[in-house]
């Protein structure tokens, strides 16, 4: 026969690759945000590829993007319903089949609500973190 790959996984790889491809490009921003001089002055210091980029490109250019990568995830947990096209039920997945259950008629209104909620109270707390990490690292920039 073929080779069978669980949904799960496949989902997982899929969500992965797309997330990476759009933080990398958020990291390459901060990057390219740096001037040529931090590279230029922690070779000075005599640093090797590796510890210049972990010890002084890297805190930098983090700071910067704070705000994209907190953009990125909460795409993604805005794209989580996207996961019930291929078979997995999540939470706008689960509300689909519980309207299909006789003992539910009448209450998906209130299911879609509660998910609703339950959406807005995870990007509300990670957009508030988001600007709390952006104060905490206030850049001059």
């Amino acid at each position: 026969d073929g080779t069978y790959v669980d949904k799960l996984i496949r989902v997982i790889v899929a969500i992965t690759l797309f997330e990476a491809a759009y933080t990398a490009e958020v990291i390459r921003g901060g990057l390219q945000a740096l001037p040529r001089g931090q590279y230029d002055a922690a070779k000075s210091l005599g640093m090797g590829y590796w510890r210049l980029h972990l010890l002084v490109i890297l805190p930098q250019a983090l700071k910067l993007v704070i705000p994209g990568i907190a953009n990125t995830f909460l795409a993604l947990v805005k794209d989580t319903p996207l996961i019930f096209v291929v078979g997995l039920l999540e939470l706008v997945g689960m509300l689909n089949l519980a309207k299909t259950n006789p003992k539910w008629l009448g209450f998906s209104m209130e299911g879609y609500v509660f998910a609703g909620i339950i959406f807005w109270i995870i990007c509300y707390s990670m957009s508030k973190y988001s600007q709390k990490l952006e104060l905490k690292f206030k850049t001059d920039r």
